[in-house]
């Protein structure tokens, strides 16, 4: 419940800053401006690292929070934004993803990440998140995303009907004789899935869950899992690879970049259990018209468009 209001407040907030955000970041109309959240302006797999290998720079970087970034897209407020592959509202806003054709994005498979010391203690966790992995493929990710965010369904209700309807939990858990165990995530829409997943599948099994679901970004969920403030949260091949574990070179093959960053995360005592087959990458975006006029495909064709002084839609 904590991090659900969190995450509404979020929203909440970043609406009420939009419209200043706009007036300073969107004066020119013919300005390629580039709608995306702090996070992936400053990370090295993320929009300074991308810019470093097409060769170009936008004429504008609007921070917003990440729920806005889709919206201000489809409503011409900026010609370009950055989203994630399986994030429901692509398809919904008649957007279109564009094809990172010098392959710059790591691979972001995810998997639950457990603390090593919680394991050992409870063991049986690993089979209990470990069973609905299989379950989330990318076209599935997709649709659970698009419930909360087009059709305004709260993640927990997703998350359970879901659950629900694979036969993964009861209509009611039993009472609780294990734990506690701490449950986090980040605050986007499928991070708020996938945690109030991990908290049903633990509850139906007798655990005592404290939902910390919704904790922030990236660098906040895994300084919670590192310190012990949380045993628990999913997380993204690539990002570990790159942000937690400090490596330079993207790796784009979910096999290994989920068997080297299992292997090097246990001398932090930190454990990797089986990853989704989805692959939520980031990706840039723009309006389907807008690119189908243009011409532009793939990120070295918007590349080209901004080197050569082509005006933004």
């Amino acid at each position: 419940m904590f991090g659900q209001i969190k995450w509404k407040l979020g929203l909440l907030l970043a609406a009420v800053m939009i419209t200043g955000i706009f007036m300073a970041g969107c004066a020119s109309d013919d300005g390629w401006v580039f709608a995306t959240d702090h996070e992936y302006s400053v990370r090295p797999d993320g929009y300074p690292g991308l810019a470093e290998l097409y060769g170009f720079e936008f004429d504008d970087v609007v921070i917003m929070d990440l729920g806005i970034t889709y919206a201000a897209l489809r409503d011409g407020e900026v010609p370009l934004a950055m989203g994630f592959a399986t994030d429901g509202r692509i398809a919904a806003f008649d957007l279109v993803n564009l094809v990172d054709d010098m392959q710059f994005h790591p691979v972001y498979n995810c998997s639950p990440n457990v603390l090593a010391s919680t394991l050992d203690d409870y063991p049986e966790i690993e089979g209990i998140l470990n069973q609905v992995v299989p379950l989330l493929d990318a076209e599935t990710m997709q649709s659970l995303n698009a419930t909360v965010d087009i059709d305004e369904k709260e993640p927990a209700d997703v998350a359970r009907d879901f659950l629900l309807e694979h036969g993964l939990i009861g209509e009611t858990p039993p009472a609780a004789d294990k734990g506690p165990v701490g449950v986090g995530s980040k605050e986007f829409t499928e991070q708020l899935l996938l945690g109030q997943m991990a908290v049903m599948l633990l509850e139906d099994n007798g655990f005592n869950v404290v939902d910390n679901t919704g904790l922030g970004g990236t660098a906040l969920a895994r300084e919670a899992l590192e310190n012990g403030e949380i045993d628990i949260y999913w997380e993204y091949t690539g990002t570990a690879w790159m942000a937690h574990l400090g490596h330079e070179e993207p790796l784009t093959d979910p096999a290994e970049c989920y068997q080297k960053v299992k292997e090097e995360d246990l001398a932090n005592g930190i454990v990797w259990l089986d990853y989704t087959e989805f692959d939520n990458t980031y990706t840039i975006m723009m309006r389907r018209a807008d690119a189908e006029e243009l011409g532009i495909v793939t990120i070295s064709d918007l590349a080209d468009a901004i080197n050569e002084g082509v005006p933004a839609p």
